[in-house]
């Protein structure tokens, strides 16, 4: 528990660790190949989440809602991680990054567990929306004979 308590204490304290631009033999090009590709991770994890939220607020009545929002949390968590990774070789803060790809493991876990629950729910969706669209298709049809049969006396 002791650790624990310190763990938390130390978050956000970087005198265990140097920055990452100095542990090892970092080359310029092979620092910023890192720096640029997390920042490009982060900017499309963090963008795509909002592309989900664009779509559920313009389509009412999305199918499977909380599998939308599992997916934009755990998309937003896993950029973080990259967010973080390259904020690392100036700031070394691996205790937070440590916390935060624990977080990310749990939703991770969480939208897995809930793609497994919902998954046949959404196999057969398809197949219910045809057969919706094949009733109401039905459904017309018997109107438009019975207004047919009617002629004029409608």
């Amino acid at each position: 528990m002791d650790q624990l308590t310190e763990f938390f204490q130390k978050l956000f304290d970087t005198s265990d660790w140097p920055a990452r631009w100095y542990c090892g033999e970092w080359s310029d090009f092979h620092g910023w190949l890192y720096i640029f590709s997390d920042v490009a991770i982060w900017l499309a994890y963090f963008f795509i989440p909002m592309i989900i939220i664009w779509f559920i607020q313009r389509k009412p009545n999305v199918p499977f809602l909380p599998v939308f929002w599992l997916f934009g949390v755990f998309i937003i968590s896993c950029g973080a991680t990259h967010f973080l990774d390259a904020i690392i070789f100036w700031w070394p803060v691996y205790r937070l990054s440590g916390l935060l790809k624990f977080i990310t493991a749990i939703v991770s876990m969480l939208t897995v567990f809930a793609l497994i629950r919902d998954m046949p729910k959404i196999m057969d969706y398809k197949e219910d929306l045809l057969n919706e669209i094949a009733n109401k298709d039905a459904l017309i049809d018997e109107l438009r004979r019975e207004i047919e049969a009617k002629g004029d006396n409608y």
